[in-house]
């Protein structure tokens, strides 16, 4: 395996809001433990008027960039760029130059423009022009082969009745769809530590080796929890928790604090996970249109922070 197969590949999805941006900071740190390659991705939806003659749009689009005026939604990829290029991300002699890409189906393509990080990664800016903007964010990841995607969460999380009378937030759609592990980010800050919530289960099981190369990443403090429903679960929690810990202690990693707790877990683990900077949790069994309804989901709706959902 070469050093490239084993560097991580993170897809940065701009233009979901301001939270996108606050994912940044956290993408600097995870690349400079594991020197990452890094896409940042803007998906704008297809102007009505526009929506015949693919090909003609990109002549057109072509021409803009030879006059040299910015397409829409390049302003937002350029900003994430120059934030990533002020945590020392670019090297500040890089390729400049937006160049087009055919896009199997797509008879716009994409606009692309690379650069490359000091430790030998790439940092690649990506603008795409879609009918809809979840088929065109799981293309991408597809195509960039992804190890984690993130994308900014709502600024208001939803919970409640409001869940069921408001039209699903355009991050909890694509990740209810995406194959890759997801971050719904708000307030993305990498120094608080992640929340690792575990069950007594397969899937739980299989996600902590996952967990733990995350951890190694952004080297942040482990905190694991699992939350019992009623008090006859809470040996099979404490069990979970514990088989957990003894995995993370192999692997190199001391857990800060283990705990167990009884109650609704979606509840439990949004309130607990305000004060880290990530809530890891593995992804739901249930299919792509019921997984509003699981507990890993309901808590990226729901939660005032980050949300990263393994898969």
């Amino acid at each position: 395996m070469t050093e490239d197969d084993k560097r991580l590949r993170i897809l940065v999805c701009i233009g979901g809001g301001p939270e996108a941006f606050t994912g940044l900071k956290f993408v600097h740190r995870l690349s400079e433990q594991s020197c990452a390659d890094i896409a940042l991705l803007y998906v704008r939806p297809l102007d009505s008027g526009l929506k015949s003659g693919g090909m003609d749009i990109r002549v057109a689009r072509e021409n803009i960039l030879e006059w040299g005026l910015e397409l829409p939604g390049m302003a937002h990829l350029n900003k994430a760029r120059d934030i990533l290029a002020d945590l020392g991300e670019i090297e500040t002699e890089s390729n400049d130059d937006w160049q087009h890409r055919e896009v199997s189906g797509d008879p716009v393509g994409e606009f692309l423009r690379e650069y490359h990080n000091p430790c030998g990664g790439t940092i690649s800016l990506r603008l795409r022009t879609a009918t809809d903007v979840t088929t065109a964010v799981v293309d991408e990841a597809d195509r960039f082969n992804a190890d984690l995607v993130i994308i900014g969460g709502s600024p208001e999380p939803v919970e409640g009745i409001r869940k069921f009378l408001t039209p699903k937030a355009l991050a909890l759609k694509i990740a209810s769809h995406i194959d890759q592990s997801i971050i719904v980010a708000r307030h993305l800050e990498p120094g608080q530590g992640h929340l690792v919530c575990v069950q007594d289960n397969e899937r739980s099981r299989a996600m902590v080796p996952k967990a733990i190369s995350y951890a190694h990443a952004c080297a942040c403090p482990i905190t694991i929890l699992s939350v019992a429903e009623t008090e006859e679960e809470r040996t099979t929690a404490q069990k979970a928790v514990d088989e957990a810990a003894q995995t993370f202690r192999l692997n190199g990693i001391e857990p800060h604090e283990l705990l167990v707790e009884v109650g609704n877990p979606a509840e439990i683990i949004s309130e607990l996970g305000y004060d880290f900077s990530l809530i890891v949790m593995a992804e739901s069994e249930k299919p792509w249109f019921a997984k509003s309804f699981s507990v890993a989901h309901d808590v990226a709706a729901r939660s005032r922070n980050s949300v990263l959902i393994v898969k």
